[in-house]
């Protein structure tokens, strides 16, 4: 029989591999980081790590052999050559279709939820349960949450003013910062009557932090009740420092949402919990919803909200991304050797030069890095010891930042920008940020489809792509439009990069004034993986580029 964990600690001892280092996916998606986490398959003769294709040149970095590696989903590339000796099933379910051989496929409790989903109904599935943990219920109280919020949101005002003060672009923009609008609870509410919940389980940090205001202790979840609009903490065992009152103790998660929803329709992240937790739920009688896109999209139409947090960690973005490349560049052109752990020091150094230097008074931290030599890989990818010196060809720097308010995220950010060494790269970069901030960006506005931008974009691009292969950059083995089609040209944000509301085919949501996100190239072909990606937001007169310096 095939079985199949998601355990992160055998991960790490059989394979050498910390998914939430080594890979950048799993670093990124912080509401949906166990969809993408690899997943250790045992059969009785063979043992493989399932790894997602867009994490191959990770799993390889980090030292796993590729003969113990199955990778599944296609990695979407304009070069073909990437991934020629690679195969990949199309999906996790083909994979372990072929794994199991038509026998049964035993999941793991710890296991996503997404994933049992996805596999039931396509081979014969034998489900562990988790054992059940107590848990105090605390119910917090929404107006110190709610004057929690405005009082750092007050703080971010101020320092986003400062920070903006001189820089020409962005003039007008700090009218739009807000303290006082806050729809997070009415966005909740709107949330379970459009799916008509009695109950949402929060358990995803991003979704748990921004309804509670609080950091999230360990195993903890939060609980909105859609009939009285309360919201209750479910910490395991006693947790003294949860704010609140107590309401109730039980015996398990499954126990208290059956006890305290007036009705069973309880929406879970099913990118986030467990298959262990989803089946503790409905052996309590509950009625599992998937919600994961919908609170991702609370969280991204409210942007505008925490608008002046968003702008500090843009600027702090495009400073210290383009002050380590400079970095880079200066010690390539006097020819000295280093690696990319050393660009990435520097990195770090400038975003806390940034904030030491702006007097910021939270905390601003590295969210994820995509970070790496096109000598290296194409894939992307965070630093490794790799050397930096003659040879490299392009260095490619697409990373974000997060600021953090007691253990709060409140805002992130993700922009890149690239080090091409070679006549046909810095030709190509240059284009780009002409794709970026006239093609793509140049088209929002109010009443924008997410998807139409993505046609647009295509359709500024099409009279440059004969030059592309001209010079190099473009092979004419694929069909572009075709392969481009399969990715986004950005997205919106919502204290992480959005994978809800995408500029792709597809996505269907309309774009409003207060719409903040990102637009992006990422173009990797032959010896060059570049990265060029602004962040905006549509703002009451224009459309502001946030990161440009």
């Amino acid at each position: 029989m095939l079985s199949i964990t998601a355990d992160a600690t055998q991960v790490e001892q059989m394979y050498g591999l910390d998914a939430r280092k080594s890979l950048l996916f799993s670093a990124i998606r912080l509401d949906s980081h166990p969809l993408v986490a690899p997943l250790i398959a045992q059969t009785d003769e063979a043992r493989y790590l399932l790894v997602r294709q867009q994490e191959q040149g990770n799993a390889l970095s980090a030292g796993v052999p590729k003969e113990q590696i199955k990778f599944y989903a296609p990695w979407v590339t304009i070069d073909p050559r990437i991934i020629a000796d690679t195969p990949a099933a199309e999906s996790l379910t083909s994979l372990v279709q072929e794994l199991a051989d038509g026998a049964a496929v035993r999941l793991a409790a710890d296991v996503v939820y997404s994933h049992y989903r996805a596999l039931a109904g396509s081979v014969e599935l034998v489900v562990a349960d988790q054992d059940p943990t107590p848990v105090t219920a605390y119910e917090l109280d929404l107006d110190e949450i709610l004057a929690r919020f405005a009082a750092w949101r007050k703080a971010g005002v101020d320092t986003a003013r400062q920070v903006i003060e001189d820089v020409e672009h962005l003039s007008g923009l700090a009218d739009e910062f807000t303290a006082t609008v806050d729809t997070r609870f009415s966005g909740l509410r709107a949330v379970a009557a459009e799916r008509s919940l009695d109950a949402l389980l929060l358990a995803a940090p991003p979704n748990f932090t921004e309804a509670t205001g609080f950091a999230q202790p360990d195993g903890s979840v939060a609980l909105w009740l859609a009939d009285s609009g309360k919201l209750i903490v479910l910490a395991t065992g006693d947790a003294p420092e949860t704010p609140g009152v107590v309401v109730g103790r039980y015996p398990s998660v499954g126990a208290a949402v059956a006890e305290l929803a007036t009705g069973p329709r309880t929406g879970v992240e099913e990118e986030w919990i467990s298959v262990g937790l989803a089946r503790e739920l409905e052996a309590a009688a509950a009625e599992l919803v998937p919600v994961t896109r919908d609170l991702a999209h609370w969280r991204d139409i409210r942007d505008h909200e925490d608008l002046a947090f968003q702008v500090v960690a843009a600027r702090a973005s495009v400073f210290a991304i383009e002050e380590a490349l400079a970095w880079a560049g200066a010690g390539l052109d006097a020819g000295r050797t280093f690696t990319e752990l050393d660009i990435y020091a520097v990195y770090v150094d400038k975003i806390n030069e940034f904030r030491t230097g702006n007097e910021i008074p939270f905390a601003v931290e590295p969210y994820f890095t995509n970070l790496h030599s096109s000598n290296r890989m194409l894939f992307p990818g965070p630093p490794v010891d790799y050397p930096i010196n003659d040879e490299t060809t392009c260095i490619q720097l697409d990373a974000g930042v997060r600021i953090v308010i007691d253990g709060v995220i409140v805002a992130t950010s993700d922009m890149a920008r690239s080090l091409p060494r070679t006549a046909a790269a810095k030709e190509a970069y240059s284009f780009f940020f002409d794709v970026v901030r006239e093609g793509i960006i140049g088209q929002l506005a109010p009443g924008v489809i997410c998807e139409d931008v993505h046609e647009g974009t295509l359709r500024y691009l099409a009279p440059h792509l004969d030059r592309m292969v001209e010079i190099g950059m473009l092979g004419t083995e694929v069909d572009f439009d075709t392969e481009y089609r399969k990715r986004n040209v950005g997205h919106l944000m919502g204290k992480q990069e959005s994978f809800a509301n995408e500029l792709r085919p597809g996505y269907k949501h309309v774009l409003d004034i207060g719409s903040y996100g990102a637009a992006e190239i990422p173009w990797r072909y032959d010896n060059a993986a570049i990265g060029t990606e602004d962040l905006w937001y549509i703002g009451r007169d224009r459309t502001y580029i946030l990161s440009k310096r």
